[in-house]
């Protein structure tokens, strides 16, 4: 150990334990080097002055200091910084989330009704799909153009003629309405959780 070396560990030395390996070697070096011997006398003597000194820390100077400490602590972490929140925010909050779970409950709960009731209507009543194409006849009808007699017959096999392709337009519930409802019901309850551990 060089001078250099032991002059940096002069504040260090009244925290280091008594078999600390620097410690024994920076007395090994103040016993063998005269310089580092008396500037470290100088050292003790200088320290026991400050300490001997009354000095009178106010209050308000005690909690400035312990503020700036604490303010570094939760700079490098915050997850130790207390919890600080407007209570009326997050009341807010959870009331809008309630809302919200209840739009959508009130929406699966219709919904849910309306495909019961529709799907007893489908079983109990045939209904007659609508193509939206009409038929010639009563196209014909106001115009007087054909008779309720009259029969366009087709042969069996044609090529020239093809029927097209019709859509059929039945009495159909959205089903979706239930699907939309309980995915917004499963984000209102997540959205719940949230905000309970917000809260904790």
């Amino acid at each position: 150990m060089n001078c250099r070396e032991a002059q940096e560990l002069f504040g260090l030395l009244p925290d280091l334990p008594e078999h600390h390996p620097q410690r024994r070697m920076l007395e090994w070096h103040i016993l063998g080097c005269e310089s580092c011997a008396a500037e470290y006398h100088i050292w003790n003597e200088s320290l026991d002055a400050v300490q001997a000194l009354p000095i009178d820390v106010s209050e308000e100077q005690a909690e400035a200091v312990n503020r700036k400490v604490m303010d570094r602590i939760y700079a490098e972490s915050p997850w130790l910084a207390p919890d600080i929140r407007d209570k009326g925010y997050s009341r807010r909050i959870r009331r809008r989330v309630s809302i919200w779970a209840a739009c959508f409950l009130a929406v699966f709960v219709c919904s849910t009704l309306l495909f019961v009731v529709g799907g007893s209507m489908k079983e109990d009543q045939a209904y007659k799909p609508t193509t939206g194409i009409v038929p010639a006849a009563m196209a014909a009808a106001d115009t007087n153009e054909m008779s309720q007699d009259f029969v366009f017959a087709l042969p069996t096999v044609s090529r020239g003629i093809v029927e097209p392709f019709v859509v059929q337009l039945g009495p159909a519930y959205p089903q979706y309405w239930m699907l939309l409802s309980m995915a917004g019901m499963a984000l209102a309850l997540i959205s719940w959780k949230g905000i309970r551990r917000y809260r904790r």
